[in-house]
């Protein structure tokens, strides 16, 4: 078995000073190194800083780096991603993008140690907020009736000081005597799950998809790997994020699934047009 391409992000989100919280989210695989930045304000999360750097590329296209002042000011939350469209161009667009995307879902879990800075009173206030603001977006707030695990019930209550949430998803190609196969693995301070699937390299169409949760909130979530059948016989070819979390669910579905599934059919595209 040959490994044909592999890739990780890793994100990390910790207390700098009293009021800022520093995201930082690294890409590396076989084809790029790239980091992104974000420095925020702890009870308003509003961006103080932002910055992306992009060391290694194939032939350098898309190397280089720099400050993005359009960011500062605005609140690093659910909001932010049709901003983030607007306000970034360039050759290295799409990888930016994805950079400080990834620091803002770790800025957002972080949220769950902070919470008093962020105005709630106290870990029922913001769970009860969660509950309200996010019904129906996912299989755990789609499926409230049947969730046993309150959020901190199964995170626990001890708050972090520094070191506030941590994120690695990694994926891996191999060719095993022209049957492909792909892995994807997904750990974070709150849920770890692992995909499996194989293509064909002619039309790169998903002849299996499997996978396994390890650690989510509740029950109700593994129950979502049920759904990784409905990928079998779809291309890796062109499929977005969107078609994904479709396929995946939808507001039945998980959004941590999604992620490293279009991770890992990314990886395959980029795996099957580099052997061909």
């Amino acid at each position: 078995m040959k490994v044909l391409y592999q890739g990780s992000y890793f994100c990390s989100v910790k207390r700098v000073q009293e009021q800022n919280i520093l995201a930082e989210t690294a890409f590396l695989s076989t084809l790029f190194e790239a980091t992104g930045k974000l420095v925020v304000d702890s009870k308003t999360y509003s961006i103080k800083e932002a910055r992306w750097d992009v060391y290694r590329s194939p032939g350098g296209e898309l190397n280089g780096g720099g400050f993005l002042p359009d960011l500062i000011g605005l609140e690093a939350y659910f909001s932010i991603s049709g901003v983030l469209n607007r306000v970034i161009s360039g050759k290295a667009s799409g990888l930016i993008k994805e950079l400080l995307a990834e620091c803002v879902r770790g800025v957002i879990q972080a949220e769950t140690y902070i919470f008093k800075e962020r105005g709630y009173d106290s870990a029922n206030d913001y769970e009860q907020w969660w509950r309200k603001e996010h019904v129906n977006s996912c299989r755990y707030y789609s499926n409230l009736d049947r969730v046993i695990n309150s959020w901190f019930d199964y995170i626990g209550y001890n708050l972090r000081e520094n070191n506030l949430f941590n994120r690695n998803k990694s994926f891996t190609v191999y060719n095993d005597n022209g049957r492909f196969y792909a892995t994807g693995h997904f750990s974070d301070s709150f849920h770890e799950v692992g995909v499996q699937l194989s293509f064909n390299g002619l039309d790169g169409k998903i002849v299996s998809c499997r996978g396994d949760y390890l650690r989510a909130p509740d029950a109700v979530c593994f129950e979502n790997i049920s759904l990784l059948d409905s990928f079998i016989g779809r291309s890796i070819n062109g499929i977005n994020k969107k078609e994904v979390a479709k396929i995946a669910g939808g507001p039945s579905g998980c959004f941590h699934l999604v992620d490293i599934i279009y991770d890992t059919l990314v990886a395959s595209n980029i795996a099957l047009k580099n052997s061909i």
